[in-house]
């Protein structure tokens, strides 16, 4: 059994439970008899209208930084519309909202830690493989970034690829070519990186390794771990 609170945060945000409810499959519902009855005298007019409205809020909603989710996923929203003759989302509003990445995002922290949108999004595309993998993953990060470098400690959750640097966070994609990612110190850098460089920031060998591993000299390697720490991506060598 699920509490009546529950049940009512099921009925705004989950397509298929509402259908439910308005059906009368009761079973189907997870509540006791005296919930039933509660809900059952809710406006069911009423309901629809404020489920639509909530899923149609969550296409319009801005956010610091990255802006909304038809800003941060322009590519990739286009190959969903294109996989899925979805012109105007409304198939990927529901289908989002009925995902574990959704269950998994909090709009409001205080009820516990969860994915930002960004990350709630990335996971449900990578999981409906939409579009270039490419794409979505630095259409996911440039996001990410961006509304870090306006608030660079979130209440929600981040993990891989994002990394803590002195300045901020940053992230590598090694989707295609190598690319930064980073929120520094305010703001927003990103930049195509060659394998050296990006070895230079996610590996954990020495630069020494990495001239050798790399064939190149010594001064190279020294001058670009002087730039990312002049950035604030890496510590300064003692």
């Amino acid at each position: 059994m699920i509490s009546l609170d529950v049940a009512t945060d099921r009925l705004l945000h989950r397509p298929s439970y509402l259908k439910a409810f308005l059906e009368g499959r009761s079973e189907e519902l997870e509540l006791s008899t005296g919930d039933l009855a509660a809900l059952d005298s809710i406006d069911k007019t009423q309901l629809v209208e404020t489920a639509v409205a909530v899923r149609s809020s969550l296409l319009q909603r801005k956010h610091r930084g990255s802006g909304g989710i038809e800003q941060c996923w322009p590519q990739t929203l286009a190959a969903w519309r294109t996989e899925h003759n979805d012109d105007k989302l409304h198939v990927f509003t529901d289908r989002f909202m009925e995902s574990e990445s959704f269950e998994r995002y909090r709009e409001v922290h205080h009820i516990g830690p969860g994915l930002c949108l960004e990350e709630a999004v990335f996971r449900f595309f990578e999981a409906c493989d939409t579009g270039e993998a490419r794409v979505r993953e630095h259409e996911f990060l440039a996001g990410l970034c961006k509304a870090l470098a306006i608030n660079s400690a979130p209440s929600f959750l981040i993990g891989e690829p994002l990394r803590r640097a002195p300045a901020g966070w940053f992230a590598v994609s090694m989707r295609g070519e190598p690319q930064l990612f980073a929120a520094l110190s305010g703001r927003y850098v990103s930049g195509a990186l060659t394998p050296l460089l990006a070895e230079l920031l996610l590996s954990e060998k020495t630069p020494d390794q990495l001239t050798a591993d790399f064939d190149v000299d010594e001064d190279v390697v020294a001058a670009a771990l002087a730039r990312f720490e002049s950035l604030g991506i890496l510590l300064p060598r003692p």
